[in-house]
């Protein structure tokens, strides 16, 4: 009977002592407001679909982790907009500047997907805009550059007005979902993202167990 309440008790204990850590993060926001653009949320009768390109270099980020949020600065639109067969995709990258070709842009990494949804209403609202990407995906490493891609295909020709900040070849943008290059734009967008850090579960020690039965 000792021997079992010994084991028992051990067990609670090595339990509590392997209980999670916790996780923290940070929230990071990015840019400076220098001009309102409409891309990548330009839904127009004449630019009915998306391929769109941003890059922020590592400094301006400065934490590794899971990217597990995407907020666009937007402006207010009335009515708000819908996009739809939205795809996003998130890259770590060694290019300080977009060139014209999507794919070279990659510089050899495989882009992460963290969104493919039917649709993403964007509602009317003036600041911070969730676009609701799939958490634990993508884990930026903190050595990169980071470069996310946006396809969508229609929309309801509605467009969402965004905050963009002055940088060098930092976008690149086709109206065609499948495009296989874009126009080049010295702006990148302003940017929040909600970045992950997990932290490791306590090590627990057998010491004391062990002990317990000898």
């Amino acid at each position: 009977m000792t021997r079992i309440w010994l084991l028992t008790a051990s067990v609670i204990a090595t339990a509590a002592l392997a209980a999670p850590a916790g996780a923290s993060g940070y929230v990071v926001t990015i840019g400076t407001h220098a001009a309102i653009n409409f891309a990548p949320w330009c839904g127009d009768q004449e630019f009915d679909a998306c391929r769109f390109q941003c890059l922020w270099p590592r400094n301006q980020i400065n934490h590794a982790g899971y990217i597990d949020a995407v907020e666009f600065d937007a402006k207010s639109k009335p009515g708000g907009a819908t996009f739809y067969d939205v795809r996003v995709w998130l890259c770590h990258t060694n290019k300080t500047e977009l060139e014209a070709t999507f794919d070279n842009n990659y510089t050899g990494f495989t882009p992460v997907q963290v969104k493919n949804d039917k649709e993403l209403s964007i509602p009317q609202q003036v600041g911070y805009v969730d676009i609701g990407i799939r958490p634990h995906l993508f884990y930026y490493n903190n050595t990169n550059n980071l470069l996310m891609e946006i396809r969508w295909h229609t929309s309801d020709w509605h467009t969402v007005p965004c905050w963009v900040s002055k940088q060098t070849k930092g976008r690149v943008l086709a109206f065609r979902d499948n495009g296989m290059t874009g126009n080049i734009q010295d702006y990148t967008e302003c940017i929040r993202f909600h970045i992950e850090t997990m932290t490791g579960v306590v090590p627990a020690s057998f010491g004391k167990v062990k002990a317990l039965f000898r």
